[in-house]
């Protein structure tokens, strides 16, 4: 893949059932459909999706505040993983709260989801804490992650 064909954008509202769609195959305890309705009726500063000739293939939603940000959810396409759409979109989102210069971003992530701690690690991310049973269907813990400000390079460039 290269990067000219990866879009990042504000999310529309015809990316709704897409934005569902990949939300409830990345997750067992997916948020519910009513949760993205408001991100994609009206442009967002909260959200925003990736897509490659038409066809949306992941999104992030976060928020800051402050000197704070965090991110509340990260999910690429099963189909489309490890073909560098969770970097980009990470990227997007640590850019778009001002995260490289003043911003600390805190994140949760499933204890058992490797794939996404190795990226945020990747990403100068810590683990602070783990919040005991936080996740459901299954049960599991998470871990707590945050990265401080800071000007880095990121790895992929």
């Amino acid at each position: 893949m290269s990067e000219s064909e990866l879009i990042i954008r504000a999310p529309r509202p015809e990316d709704f059932d897409a934005i569902v769609a990949i939300e409830q195959a990345s997750f067992a305890d997916a948020w519910e459909p009513e949760n993205f309705r408001s991100l994609v009726a009206q442009p967002s500063e909260h959200c925003r999706v990736a897509e490659r000739e038409g066809t949306l293939l992941g999104y992030w939603i976060g928020s800051r505040i402050d000197d704070e940000a965090e991110l509340a959810n990260l999910a690429v396409d099963p189909a489309q993983r490890r073909l560098g759409v969770g970097a980009k979109l990470l990227e997007d989102f640590l850019e778009h709260v001002g995260a490289l210069e003043r911003t600390t971003v805190f994140l949760e992530v499933r204890v058992s989801n490797a794939a996404a701690i190795a990226l945020y690690r990747r990403y100068g991310f810590t683990e602070l804490a783990r919040r005991k049973a936080y996740y459901q269907k299954p049960e599991e813990d998470a871990a707590v992650m945050a990265r401080r400000p800071a000007r880095i390079r990121f790895l992929s460039q």
